[in-house]
């Protein structure tokens, strides 16, 4: 069997099971991968801040992370940004004046910082994202109106969302963007996750492969989301879980269990230290 030096793994539907939480199955295989002197990156649509609750408990062994679906990797040993790439302030403002017309609740990550409505965290359940309503309300800026907030004082964005209150809505939005140089992927039941151009997990992976300088048919890519798809096929070998998207487990080389049975243990168990 091959040899492999990474393994990257999506965060929530991967290595977070259904309460949000890293098995202690999960937790000792991660232990026992760095251990043997493997390395185990994050690849997520999250910001840095978002992952505040694992970095300093079940992820304080792991340095590397992809976060913002690619458009930021972060050092958390030196507590410093390795790349990111940026929205253009000219198209943020257009996304902006599209959303400001709707009920839609906006998310913008700047600098591995998230921000939000105050009232919009609140009601993450009217626009379908209630999993996310804890987190963002205890990780996020919380300002009172966060698209005149960025009109007055513009600051570098690397991610939005756009969580809508319906499916026409979500649809409405990406025909009204999906022209725009952009990059924009499906999230949640109505989201849309919007990074700069040519921007995804596989191009932040990428990045950091050749940064960490191990070739990229040296690494395992495990997830389960839409958003995972260009990541597990750029990796040298893609694991989809089995409460992944058909669109994930169409494209990927093997198949766990789902999150809720310790697939990526298994992962570290079957294909990285055999």
């Amino acid at each position: 069997m091959k040899e492999y030096k990474l393994i990257a793994f999506d965060m929530d539907g991967t290595l977070l099971n259904s309460k949000g939480l890293i098995s202690e199955r999960v937790q000792a295989a991660l232990d026992k991968a760095i251990d043997h002197g493997k390395t185990v990156i994050i690849c997520t649509g999250r910001s840095y801040r978002e992952l505040m609750d694992y970095d300093d408990r079940e992820l304080q062994r792991i340095r590397y992370y992809v976060c913002e679906n690619g458009a930021l990797v972060y050092d958390s040993f030196e507590k410093k940004i390795i790349s990111a790439v940026h929205i253009p302030e000219k198209i943020v403002r257009t996304i902006l004046d599209l959303a400001d017309r709707e009920d839609v609740m906006v998310y913008l990550a700047s600098e591995g910082q998230n921000m939000i409505n105050r009232k919009d965290g609140e009601r993450m359940e009217d626009f379908h994202a209630e999993r996310y309503k804890d987190i963002e309300l205890r990780s996020a800026i919380l300002k009172e109106d966060v698209i005149g907030s960025y009109r007055e004082h513009p600051v570098p964005v690397e991610k939005m969302n756009l969580y809508s209150a319906t499916h026409k809505l979500r649809d409405t939005f990406y025909e009204g963007l999906k022209d725009l140089p952009i990059s924009i992927v499906f999230a949640e039941e109505t989201g849309l996750e919007i990074m700069p151009c040519g921007v995804s997990k596989a191009s932040g992976f990428l990045d950091l492969c050749r940064h960490l300088k191990i070739p990229t048919q040296e690494t395992i890519a495990v997830g389960d989301s839409d958003n995972d798809v260009e990541f597990l096929k750029a990796a040298g070998f893609g694991i989809a879980m089995e409460n992944a998207r058909p669109c994930v487990k169409e494209i990927s080389d093997a198949q766990t269990a789902d999150n809720d049975h310790d697939g990526c243990a298994k992962v570290i168990e079957q294909y990285l230290l055999k």
